[in-house]
């Protein structure tokens, strides 16, 4: 315990392992309740407080941000403490201190990018019930995928650490949120359509994230060059039309304009 020169106000600080922010914050001991709150001086060390896990945030976001154009830049296995505070213009010491391991860093840049891709998938896929309009939607979601490099981040880090033993899990429970998503997304596109009863949308979810990664590491195998996956999205918008018909979707075509015939 720290005390100030009056003696008055007591500020605990965490010993051993716990110094480390990356560990567990709710195994930091606190100031008694009863005691915070009772001295004038409590309510500036609470700004102070504020203050330096304002500061601390700050530095994190800092250092995910680096991260993840270090692994989008340079691939996984050109991902080191060195590289991502190269990147970052900050110590290599601040990655070890705020998250413990590179591959703890590289799941916080997983969580990110994934959190922000699933809320513009969800939103632009809200209301999607045909292929028809899921192809369009996803051959610009793609486009935005390959510009933002947060696919190339995903593949990445999911290509590295889903055979991991320990990893593997820690992998697995942020994939979970997207198979759940496209399996959704199949029931709605197969609804009302002869295949509802017997094709368990589950199975096409999981074949379409499959899919969506394969897209990815076929684009990397080529040295980047993505014109192959954007062909196949080209592909799906101009097939979903005939898939539609199939499904009972088929959206009405165009009625030509009446033809007035003069007799004379």
């Amino acid at each position: 315990m720290i005390k100030s020169n009056d003696q008055i106000t007591a500020v605990w600080k965490p010993k051993g392992e716990r110094r480390r922010p990356g560990d567990s914050r709710a195994s930091i001991p606190r100031a008694p309740t009863a005691e915070y709150g009772k001295h004038p001086l409590s309510a500036g060390v609470h700004k102070r407080r504020q203050r330096r896990n304002e500061a601390g945030d700050e530095m994190r976001s800092r250092i995910v941000d680096a991260a993840l154009r270090t692994v989008v830049s340079g691939g996984y296995a050109s991902t080191s403490v060195r590289s991502i505070a190269t990147t970052g213009g900050f110590s290599p010491a601040l990655v070890f201190y705020h998250f413990g391991s590179v591959d703890a860093l590289l799941l916080a840049v997983l969580d990110r990018v994934s959190a922000d891709r699933l809320a513009r998938y969800e939103t632009r896929l809200a209301n999607v019930s045909d292929l028809r309009a899921l192809g369009a939607a996803m051959e610009e979601l793609y486009s935005e995928d390959l510009r933002l490099g947060q696919l190339t981040a995903v593949q990445e880090i999911v290509g590295a650490m889903a055979f991991d033993p320990v990893l593997g899990d820690e992998i697995g429970r942020r994939m979970h949120p997207w198979v759940t998503f496209a399996e959704q997304l199949a029931a709605r596109i197969i609804a009302g359509s002869p295949f509802a009863g017997f094709v368990d949308p589950a199975v096409i979810g999981s074949a379409v994230i499959a899919l969506y990664m394969g897209l990815e590491i076929v684009a990397r195998m080529r040295g980047g060059d993505s014109s192959g996956s954007s062909a196949l999205m080209t592909t799906l918008v101009q097939a979903a039309p005939w898939i539609d018909q199939l499904l009972g979707k088929a959206t009405p075509g165009r009625r030509r304009p009446a033809t007035t015939v003069a007799i004379e």
